[in-house]
């Protein structure tokens, strides 16, 4: 028994029996199940059994036989020399290698074996025969041959196997092995003796020495066996019994459905690896939830990321991962990403050629050594406190930005987008009048209506529009009949004022004063006038002539003089009591003395005041007729004083002069009196509604009628605007400058809280490391005095035999095949990863997952069969849906698919280029249907111009994915023949077509493209015109009803640039014979790659509806300076560019994308996609990115203006200045030490599947494989990357001796330069035709007398190559779509016709022929 890498299943503790919703009991239920799936198993393994191709060296070379047990590599032509014989034999062999490559597709393995002889017995009535020993073996093209290599170890034939159980003998296949291996090597005689001594209790048991390689182990055996053993695993496992139709286990697993967050995590929740958003992040949490759980994942979106956040967050937290693909490229997806994240240690790769590989050792040796954390938490912690207060921050800012206001239901981002589009066009409106709340509230009831009709009342009643000459405009007059009041006093006054007037001038000279200057002056010397004559009433006028103040004291009663501290003698004052006494007027009765003479003492101080104290007061003549006409005067003033109140509050005080003037003006213009109170009232309902200050601002500036409702909107948007900014702090202290400041800190830390996730999480396995050695201190000194002996077991031997070392690497990536020897009967993992579900049957499925206590399966729900493995698990379990994010596409196909009602993958990031990224390669060619179809399919033309495209995208573009799909089978099983033809004569270009690769290159028809996504892609139509120019209107697929479905994948299979390649055109096709959608999309293909080269505004897809006013303001600043603005570029279900700015130097091209703070902006609870997620996807298409804030926008759009075109400056500096980098380096001579882990390629493989004859390998090392333990020593230290396993070139001599002469050449590129080279020898003088012109300048007979020269040197080119030499020959630095088919096209129109009528030739009669 193997010892085992897993922590074992504990038995299940006894629980009280409870009701159940199943009618049957699960135990039942799973019994059933499990005999239905091993019954499909065993039929599908069966199926998948017969007729399979064998391949016989019973009759092999001695001496090749002798190499192959000695475990190196040989090729098929040393074991089988003769000719014939070894032509049947490569096809054997090469039929085994196809056999072996669809098996590891599917299962992720493909186990080829040598058959070491043939055992045969009885079963009761039955004979058995069947290879007896079987040791593994690999096969791989080798140019026109196949190598072979056998592997180590044996095992005893499955049947042979289980007949010796049944007659209880445990025989292993090790032992024979063993027993047949001596001094001198393996024996095959030694063998046959031991298998005979070994089973001789089998009925008539016999054995033939044979040798024969063939498929006799399916890689689901294993699987099989294990449903009959996993009794217990299977009953225990909550997933199988839903599976099995147990109600109640489907209940629970689908009790608490994941609900997904759109936020941002707290930094210190954040789990996983990797810059996720949170949709993704979604994904993690319920993965670590330890709820069994799928997640439905398109096809097209970032599903490595989310696998390796899965797999580092379990590692991290301490729990055991078995992940398992149906697809290998989907295990190198996530296993180059953990590598990229530096988490690759984490990691142990088990595939079927473990048991050679031994590149896990140094893995182990360094987990062991190195424990220590790797986190500065403090810092950590620091750094997440501010990013946390950042957030905040920013999240406040925005929230107010866009939260309604009160009872207005608008925000403040809207009144700056109405504020910028009132004040941004012509005539805008100026007014500065601000409105209350009440009045702003009462306004938006009625959305203006009322306010703007009585405002326009006002301004049109002209009421309010007084000129300032008018001596009324400030009177203040309510009725007609106060008005006529008004007038009639004024009238009275223009004559009463002059008359009184000369009157204070008479009396003024008469009594020697000063004359008074203001009624109330007047009213003053009128007091005193009138006091004087009350006391000569009484008093002689004598009583003036001095001061009376003496005869005051004497005439005081004794107390007053007591109080005022006088005394005075008794005779003084008799003496002049009697003389106050003589003053008094005869007859006159003066009852209180001394009273009457403080009135004379007080006169008299008040005319020495008026008149000096050498005068004595004196009463002017007709003084009382004066008064009369005084009290006159000032009756009416007090009259009209309120009414005139405004222009001047005291009439009384105004100089007389003045006042005289006043009430002259105010007599003169009567009419304008009669105006005034239509004119009050129209300004106490203006005052009514709060709108009289905005009214008479209007009417000073005299605004138009048609303004009245912009200058409204106005007032009412920016009196609502202070009221935001008054009560929202996050808004009224806000300071442009440093909000974006913050906005940059926060993308700054949010980047730093994403790096410190690696840090966290490899920390948090190096504790578990630590723990694990801790301990298990014997395994750990056994393991650590076996690595360090140099002894390193193989990858498997190393998990199989230490369980240590599953607690040191705790994510295993392994295929289905291998689960059963990595997780015997009664093992668990904490979490099994079923990465893609839909490549095996469930019954295939069933004994792995029955390995987990956890089941997380990632895959495409929308993409999977009705009936598939995939669907039937999401059936009973809770389903989370990843969105797919942003990524980029082809602009041109998804409007095409959105045409014909196609979603396209993905959310699309905009192009740069207005240039469609779609080319067309057209070539000439015709043909005839091939026997038994319909339509002409392929064209050698079309296949050659095929090949073409992809050497150019290889050598000038190979880090992009590329994909050719081909619109029949035929046409693409053509394609695919003569890349395999390329790849033979062109190493250099191996490595771009190196499989093991995350999205290698591939040629498919359209049903093998869903699903498929890639870079660019050439899409081959293969369809062309008979001889006689005839088109047959039959398309295959496409016209069929399936058509545009099939059509609809191919073009989801490009992210970016596509070429079509063509030898028909849409003029070429009658739309009216078309039928279905397939057909008519094609055309309409066709057209786009006519043309596509559209610029210009009208060029660029723009999404409808109103672009912000903010950046419409901003665009107008743009424009003026110059720059290409276009609005809402993007296309439907796409990401959207606010404004996008473009440079008359670049034309065809946008180089910067403005974001803002809009209600889409809002729309994203999470900061990361918003403020730094959403960038970063454009700038990955190739734009740049400025982000305008709207408040700052709104403050400051010149700023925002001069920044963005510094930007775009820039980047169209870098666009002009990019330095073009060689895609692929031509060395002068290959060393051996750049050959010495080239792996072995073959020339005719298909390219999208591996080269390994036992089957892909999901995940395999960077270095190349072999059996021969030093080389695997060697390899070990390198660092592990996921790549098929394939032999290493160094165990074959014949192989080295092809390295040294492949030396002498560098395939295409070098003969492309040795052709440059012949050109300067061999041509002409050069036409005198200027170098370095844009292609525009050149004349068409200037092209055509260039490239005539180009063809004087005799060298053979393709198109191609001529296109390139002429684009050398004129100097054109810059590439593009137009360039490019300006060029083909020279070069075809002026080809020799010998040449033409040659190609021609060669294209109709390919699909002549019997053969093809």
């Amino acid at each position: 028994m193997v010892p085992s890498i897993f922590s074992r299943r504990s038995a299940p503790e006894p629980e009280a029996p409870e009701a159940s919703s199943t009618s049957t009991h699960p135990t039942t239920l799973v019994g059933s199940a499990r005999e239905k799936w091993r019954s499909r198993l065993d039929q599908d393994i069966a199926a998948d059994s017969t007729s399979l191709p064998t391949l016989s060296l019973s009759g092999a070379h001695p001496g090749g036989l002798a190499q192959l047990y000695t475990e190196h590599p040989v090729r098929l032509s040393l074991l089988i020399r003769e000719p014939i014989a070894l032509g049947r034999a490569l096809e054997r062999a090469r039929s085994i290698i196809a056999c072996s490559e669809q098996r590891a597709s599917a299962h992720g393995t493909g186990p080829i074996h040598l058959g070491i002889g043939t055992a045969s017995w009885r079963n009761g009535t039955d004979a058995v025969t069947v290879p007896a020993l079987l040791r593994p073996v690999r096969l791989v093209r080798r140019d026109d041959d196949v190598l072979i290599a056998l592997g180590r170890g044996g095992l005893l034939a499955p049947e042979l196997s289980e007949a010796l159980r049944s007659h209880g003998l445990d025989v292993d296949g090790d032992t024979i092995l063993a027993q047949a291996s001596g001094a001198h090597g393996f024996s095959s005689s030694q063998a046959m003796a031991a298998l005979r001594e070994a089973c001789a209790a089998l009925p008539r048991f016999e054995v033939r020495d044979d040798l024969v390689i063939g498929l006799f182990c399916h890689p689901a055996g294993a699987l099989a066996a294990s449903l009959a053993e996993d009794v217990t695993a299977l009953e225990d496992s909550q997933v199988i019994r839903a599976l099995a139709g147990d109600q109640d286990a489907r209940n629970d697993l689908r009790s608490e459905v994941p609900v997904p967050n759109p936020a941002d995590r707290d930094p210190w929740a954040e789990k996983g690896v990797g810059d996720l958003i949170p949709s993704q992040q979604d994904a993690v949490e319920a993965a670590s939830d330890g709820r069994s759980v799928f997640i439905d994942i398109p096809a097209h979106s970032d599903d490595a990321s989310v696998v390796a956040a899965i797999l580092a967050d379990a590692a991290a937290t301490g729990r055991s991962v078995l992940h398992v693909s149906t697809s290998p490229l989907r295990s190198i997806a996530a296993y180059t990403r953990l590598a990229d994240l530096g988490l690759a240690d984490i990691v142990a790769n088990i595939d079927g050629y473990s048991d050679a590989r031994k590149t896990l050792a140094a893995r182990v040796s360094a987990a062991m050594e190195d424990t220590s954390p790797v986190v500065d938490q403090a810092s950590v912690d620091e750094m997440r406190a501010r990013l946390r207060q950042v957030r905040a921050a920013l999240a406040s800012y925005a929230a107010a930005l866009h939260q309604p206001y009160g009872r207005f239901g608008v925000c403040a981002a809207d009144a700056l987008r109405a504020l910028t589009d009132l004040t941004s066009g012509e005539n805008p409106p100026t007014t500065r009048v601000r409105l209350g709340e009440k009045t702003l509230y009462d306004i938006a009831v009625d959305q203006g209506e009322s306010a703007r009709a009585l405002l326009r009342e006002a301004l049109a009643s002209g009421t309010l529009s007084v000129s300032a000459s008018s001596a009324w405009g400030n009177a203040v007059l309510t009725s007609d009949e106060q008005a006529s009041d008004v007038l009639l006093r004024v009238d009275r006054l223009s004559k009463t004022l002059p008359e009184l007037r000369v009157h204070i001038a008479a009396v003024a000279g008469e009594a020697g004063i000063k004359p008074a200057g203001t009624l109330a002056q007047w009213d003053r010397q009128l007091a005193m006038f009138d006091g004087i004559a009350d006391v000569l009433d009484v008093f002689l006028p004598r009583v003036f002539e001095r001061s009376a103040a003496d005869m005051v004291i004497a005439t005081a009663p004794k107390q007053w003089r007591k109080d005022h501290d006088i005394s005075m003698g008794r005779s003084e004052r008799n003496r002049l009591v009697k003389q106050a006494q003589d003053l008094v007027r005869p007859g006159v009765y003066v009852p209180d003395l001394h009273r009457a003479l403080i009135r004379v003492q007080e006169r008299r101080n008040a005319w020495c005041a008026v008149c000096g104290d050498d005068s004595w007061p004196i009463l002017p003549a007709k003084i009382g007729e004066i008064s009369a006409l005084t009290d006159a005067v000032r009756d009416d003033l007090d009259a009209i004083a309120p009414v005139f109140a405004a222009e001047e509050p005291d009439l009384v005080g105004t100089h007389l002069q003045r006042l005289t003037t006043l009430i002259e003006r105010w007599a003169g213009d009567t009419s304008a009196a009669r105006e005034v109170p239509a004119r009050l009232q129209m300004r106490e309902r203006l005052a009514a509604r709060d709108l009289d200050k905005l009214a008479q601002d209007l009417a000073d500036r005299a605004v138009e009628d048609a303004a009245i409702d912009t200058e409204l909107d106005l007032a009412w948007w920016a009196s609502l605007l202070r009221a935001m900014l008054a009560s929202q702090p996050a808004l009224g202290g806000v300071d442009p400058a440093s909000l974006e400041d913050l906005a940059r800190e926060g993308c700054e830390l949010d980047e730093a809280q994403v790096a410190s996730l690696i840090p966290q999480a490899i920390t948090g396995v190096r504790r578990i490391r630590t723990n694990a050695l801790a301990a298990r201190p014997s395994q750990y000194e056994e393991l650590r005095d076996l690595l360090a002996d140099g002894m390193a077991p193989s990858d498997l031997d190393l998990l199989s035999s230490y369980p240590l070392v599953r607690h040191l690497l705790p994510v295993l990536m392994t295929v289905p095949a291998m689960v059963p020897a990595l997780a015997p009967t009664g093992r668990t993992v904490d979490v099994v990863v079923l990465d893609g579900a839909d490549g095996l049957p469930l019954a295939e499925l069933v004994p792995i997952i029955a390995r987990g206590h956890q089941l997380v399966v990632i895959d495409d729900l929308a993409a999977a069969s009705e009936d598939g493995a995939t669907r039937t698990l999401a059936n009973v379990l809770p389903t989370l849906r990843v969105e797919p994010g942003p990524r980029r596409l082809n602009d041109q196909v998804a409007l095409l698919l959105a045409r014909y009602g196609y979603e396209h993958a993905g959310i699309p990031v905009p192009w740069t280029a207005a240039n469609a990224p779609v080319s067309a390669r057209w070539v000439e060619a015709t043909g005839m249907p091939a026997p038994g179809a319909h339509a002409i399919e392929s064209t050698g033309t079309e296949v050659h111009a095929v090949i073409d495209a992809v050497i150019e995208h290889a050598v000038e573009s190979p880090e992009r994915s590329l994909a050719v799909v081909a619109l029949s089978d035929r046409h693409a099983r053509r394609i695919k023949e003569a890349v395999a033809s390329l790849r033979a004569r062109e190493p250099g270009l191996a490595t771009f077509f190196d499989p093991a690769t995350p999205e290698p290159f591939v040629v498919v028809n359209p049903d093998e493209a869903v699903g498929l996504s890639r870079e660019s892609l050439i899409l081959s139509v293969g369809f062309a015109k008979t001889p006689h120019g005839r088109v047959i209107h039959d398309f295959g697929v496409l016209s069929t009803e399936e058509g545009a479905d099939a059509l609809a994948e191919a073009l989801r299979v490009v992210r970016g640039d596509l070429t079509l390649v063509s030898s028909l055109h849409s003029e070429d096709i009658d739309r009216d014979r078309l039928h279905h959608d397939g057909a008519r999309m094609l055309v309409d293909l066709l057209e786009i790659a006519e043309g596509h080269a559209g610029e210009g505004m009208d060029a660029w897809p723009v999404l409808p509806g109103e672009p912000d006013r903010l950046l419409v303001d901003l665009a107008d600043h743009l424009y003026s300076r110059g720059l290409e603005v276009v609005a809402n570029v993007g296309i439907p279900g796409g990401m959207r560019v606010p404004l996008a700015i473009g440079h008359p130097d670049s034309p065809g091209r946008l180089l910067l994308a403005v974001l803002t703070d809009d209600a889409e902006y809002l729309a994203e609870p999470s900061q990361r996609v918003r403020d730094r997620a959403r960038p970063h996807w454009l700038e990955a298409q190739g734009w740049a990115v400025y982000t305008a804030l709207s408040m700052a926008l709104f403050i400051d759009p010149e700023k925002d203006a001069s920044a963005i075109v510094d930007a775009v400056l820039e980047a169209l500096e870098r666009l002009h200045t990019r330095d073009v980098v060689p895609a692929v380096t031509v060395p002068e001579r290959v060393s051996d030490d750049c050959l010495t882990d080239e792996p072995v390629r073959s020339d005719d493989s298909v390219p999208q599947e591996s080269d390994v004859t036992e089957g892909s390998s999901p995940v395999d090392e960077a270095a190349s494989h072999t059996t021969n333990e030093d080389v695997s020593a060697r390899t070990a230290d390198a660092p592990a990357s996921p790549r098929m396993p394939v032999l290493d070139e160094e165990l074959d001599e014949e192989s080295q001796r092809r390295k040294k002469a492949d030396e002498d050449t560098t395939g295409m590129l070098m003969e492309i330069k040795r052709k440059e080279r012949a050109a300067e020898e061999h041509r002409g003088p050069r036409p005198a035709i200027a170098k370095g012109l844009p292609l525009a300048a050149y004349s068409d007979d200037q092209l055509d007398e260039m490239v005539a020269w180009v063809r004087s040197d005799g060298v053979e080119r393709t198109d191609l190559e001529t296109a390139e030499e002429l684009r050398e020959a004129l100097g054109i630095t810059r590439r593009g779509f137009q360039s490019d088919a300006v060029l083909g096209n020279v070069v075809r129109r002026t080809k020799p016709a010998a040449v033409a009528r040659d190609e021609a030739g060669a294209g109709s009669g390919d699909q002549g022929t019997p053969s093809e």
